[in-house]
């Protein structure tokens, strides 16, 4: 990517001016094309008219599209990140991004180097981009420190929002301050009517509503309908425009509610027909009672102490009454008359239309929308097998064709269905992403290779060539530099060394970490270098203990294999028989052996810096002179790293996993004395081994390997739990020494990959993780919010264990929504709160699915 034509510059009057001039020369340029356009019309050439087969707007010259590198939330390319003067950093800058040179528009960096674009036009026709109070608002949007306290904000705000008898005054804190945060990007981007304004954001448009929402219920009393207070909850979403990532995974769940459509209907339509099958067949059908015959009561038989002959009208009414429907297990029979249904027992007859439905009332096909519901509950497969058994207990064994179909269409096909589609679409959203990062790195490498010769460039200026020159001896002679691209003339009146051209090459040489001078037409020499250039001086320090090496060159070039490895090959020119001296660009020679004590503190600069400055504290100074303690070292080292200690290690922890498993409750005082006994031997044998693996490896290599990190920790917590064993409610230590089994995979592989997939798989699921608990967050606040304070008055101190009177009931209940079991949850809350719950669970289930 060339950035060379990006120049930065303040936003001034003149900047103004200039985008006024170059929308002028684009609509100038438009009617130009247009005029042309009408001429070719009017020309008989094919040839040229076939140039116009597009439509009548579309220029002629080719399609600007916006730099991706360039686009607001981005980081600005390294290449640039140089040029860029500090002075700059928060205050409006000229657009660095040609196709936008139009836009009224300029850009704002802010100290991490991130891209802001706001419009240049007033906000609120009052703020102009000069306006100093624009430019406090714009500084403090763009500062990072702003988007973190947004975020502690919000998520001091869902704390508060968890629990119950909250002051109201606390609202109106949190209220303030996202109307003060509004009021900054209002008064920073303006409001609406321009490009880059407030609400040309959608992830604002949700915060506006929630803002809004807020005001009305703070001053106008609207009854019943102040439940809308619960849709501050939504105000939880705004950590999906902040937090990093998370845009990615909510536009690949919008996306698929946009590929959903087409399967919404056929799954609604769907449904519908099973639901009016199931209407037709079954209406009433579950509502079918065993009552007391006619002659039961007429006969004053046992059963039944009426006392007198009754009329049948008499009857009819009195067995409306539930105290004569025959029960089992106090539960009212279903019934049916149909073959194969469930019969009464002998003195009652099954009648239809008797006392409610099962389940509360709420299990029936009485009605299309209980049917469709029912239908709804057997495509998600939840408690199906009890309305299974309740139809065919009334209406007959043959209607089990009907559940295989509705399963089969609706759970097997549909669902599947719509799960592939949502899988599709994360799938495309994930290669979009990773075609982006590609590109990204592509972009970031060519940056990387762009800026390396932009150094290499300064270095040649600033060196200029000369001491180099004098430092080897050269004389004035046609020569010629060369390195990839790079080439530099010499002038042959002994003048200064012009660099004529650099271009882009993998590598530079006045950057390799090592190179190797190969001189083949003399003693050949490998050498360490770190720049020709720098270490030229420092030679010419040191000509009495150099060898001399005299040889004659034409040019020099390089082939990079690495950025810690390459090679310099040095070709003499036979024409030129003169001989310079080159002992100045020789450096010591380079050690095949490197010492112990380098390769440990590389190893140990790759920890963390607080464990760095404790392994240097402690662990750096291991290493002991004393010809003993090596011999020590060295013996402690063949016996613990032998392979015959692995294997004995690996059947102590099978041993000690099968010690574990004896443990029970009432078991004999001989078999917990030997467990315990197994236990300390055990934890003695693994304590052991980590202290010599220690001796062994010295605390630089141990502390490397994550394995003997993780048994360490191990070890560390079955000692504690050794001395605190007489301490009631540390038991639980106990279970840790159970993670001793995954150090099986460090010798078996199989495991090992296993462990290491899903470590990558829950790595890779972060995000997501992340937005399916917002999601569960917000519907928990919701129901609490909704819905627990009518559990409180329905059930009082007799609380159901599933409910939503506080917020820790509620994520459960939730949780257990999204884990398929719906339909029970609901049937309480539907005798606590009515209707509402149906929308209010049927969401819960269909987003919390989907994500």
């Amino acid at each position: 990517m060339n950035y060379k034509s990006i120049v930065f510059r303040e936003f001034t009057h003149e900047s103004f001016r200039r985008i006024e001039r170059y929308r002028q020369e684009e609509v100038e340029r438009i009617a130009s094309e247009r005029l042309e356009r009408q001429a070719i019309r009017g020309n008989d050439n094919n040839e040229r008219r076939c140039m116009i087969k597009s439509s009548k707007d579309e220029p002629i010259c080719p399609k600007r599209v916006p730099n991706k590198e360039l686009a607001v939330g981005q980081t600005l390319p390294r290449v640039l990140q140089h040029k860029f003067p500090p002075e700059l950093i928060g205050k409006p800058i000229e657009e660095i991004d040609s196709y936008y040179r139009t836009d009224y528009a300029f850009v704002v960096i802010n100290r991490n180097k991130t891209i802001f674009r706001f419009s240049a036009t007033s906000a609120f026709f009052i703020f102009s981009p000069f306006n100093c109070f624009r430019r406090l608002a714009i500084r403090i949007l763009t500062h990072s420190l702003f988007s973190t306290l947004v975020m502690l904000t919000i998520l001091t705000n869902c704390v508060f929002m968890t629990l119950k008898n909250v002051p109201e005054v606390n609202e109106y804190i949190f209220t303030t301050i996202y109307t003060l945060e509004a009021l900054i990007k209002c008064i920073a981007r303006g409001f609406i009517l321009q490009k880059y304004t407030y609400l040309r954001d959608p992830w604002n448009w949700l915060d506006f509503i929630v803002i809004t929402l807020a005001y009305v219920t703070f001053f106008i009393d609207l009854g019943n309908i102040a439940v809308l207070r619960t849709f501050r909850v939504l105000r939880a979403l705004k950590t999906v425009a902040v937090v990093p990532g998370l845009k990615t995974i909510v536009g690949a769940l919008i996306q698929s509610f946009i590929s959903l459509r087409d399967v919404s209907v056929l799954s609604t339509f769907i449904l519908s027909i099973f639901a009016l099958i199931g209407l037709q067949l079954y209406m009433g059908v579950l509502r079918q009672k065993c009552v007391p015959t006619y002659e039961s009561f007429l006969n004053n038989s046992n059963l039944f102490s009426i006392g007198f002959n009754m009329t049948y009208e008499a009857y009819l009414n009195e067995i409306n009454n539930e105290i004569y429907w025959y029960k089992e297990n106090d539960i009212y029979l279903l019934c049916g008359n149909a073959s194969g249904s469930t019969k009464c027992p002998s003195g009652y007859i099954c009648w239809k239309d008797r006392g409610l439905n099962p389940d509360f009332g709420y299990t029936s096909f009485d009605s299309y929308g209980w049917a469709i519901l029912a239908c709804f509950r057997l495509m998600t497969q939840d408690y199906w097998e009890n309305l299974y058994q309740l139809v065919l207990s009334a209406a007959g064994r043959y209607h089990f064709l009907y559940f295989v179909v509705v399963i089969f269409f609706g759970s097997f096909y549909l669902v599947n269905l719509i799960l592939a589609i949502v899988s599709m679409s994360y799938l495309e959203q994930q290669k979009k992403v990773e075609a982006e990062n590609e590109e990204r790195e592509r972009r970031k490498i060519e940056d990387e290779l762009e800026l390396k010769n932009e150094e290499a460039q300064k270095t040649l200026e600033a060196h200029a060539l000369l001491p180099v020159e004098n430092a080897l001896g050269f004389e004035n002679s046609n020569r010629k530099i060369s390195y990839s691209d790079v080439s530099i003339e010499h002038d042959q009146s002994g003048k200064k060394n012009e660099l004529n051209n650099i271009r882009s090459s993998q590598s530079s040489i006045f950057q390799s970490d090592e190179s190797t001078l190969i001189l083949p037409n003399a003693a050949t020499s490998d050498v360490t270098t770190k720049s020709v250039f720098d270490e030229t001086q420092q030679n010419s320090a040191n000509q009495d203990r150099k060898s001399q090496h005299t040889s004659s060159f034409s040019y020099l070039s390089e082939r990079n294999q690495n950025d810690n490895d390459s090679t310099i090959i040095l070709y003499q020119d036979k024409s030129d028989e003169k001989c310079a001296s080159i002992t100045e660009v020789l450096l010591a020679q380079q050690s095949d052996r490197t010492s112990i004590r380098s390769k440990d503190m590389n190893t140990i600069n790759k920890c963390n810096p607080a464990l760095l400055k404790l392994l240097r504290i402690y662990c750096w100074e291991w290493s002991c002179e004393s010809p003993i303690f090596r011999k020590f070292q060295a013996v402690v080292a063949f016996l613990i790293l032998d392979a015959f200690v692995d294997l004995f290690i690996t059947i102590c922890i099978i041993l000690n996993t099968l010690f574990m498993a004896l443990d029970q409750p009432g078991q004999s005082e001989k078999m917990t004395r030997i467990l315990t006994v197994g236990n300390y031997v055990f934890t003695s044998i693994f304590a052991t081994e980590s202290i010599l693996k220690i001796i062994a490896l010295t605390p630089a290599k141990f502390f490397k390997n994550g394995w003997n990190v993780f048994d360490l920790i191990i070890v560390t917590v079955s000692v504690v739990e050794l001395g605190l064993a007489g301490v009631k409610g540390l038991s639980v230590l106990r279970s840790f020494r159970l993670l001793r089994v995954f150090k099986l995979a460090k010798s078996w592989q199989t495991l090992n990959r296993l462990i290491s997939i899903i470590g990558k798989s829950i790595g890779a699921l972060g995000n997501l993780t992340l937005v399916l608990g917002i999601i569960i967050f917000i519907f928990a606040v919701m129901g609490m919010q909704l819905f627990g304070q009518k559990y409180a008055e329905k059930f009082g101190k007799d609380m159901p264990r599933w409910n939503f009177f506080d917020f820790f009931h509620a994520f459960m209940i939730v949780f257990r929504v999204l884990c398929g079991e719906w339909i029970e949850s609901m049937w309480v809350c539907l005798e606590c709160v009515g209707w509402p719950c149906i929308p209010f669970f049927l969401l819960t289930f269909v987003i919390g699915n989907l994500v």
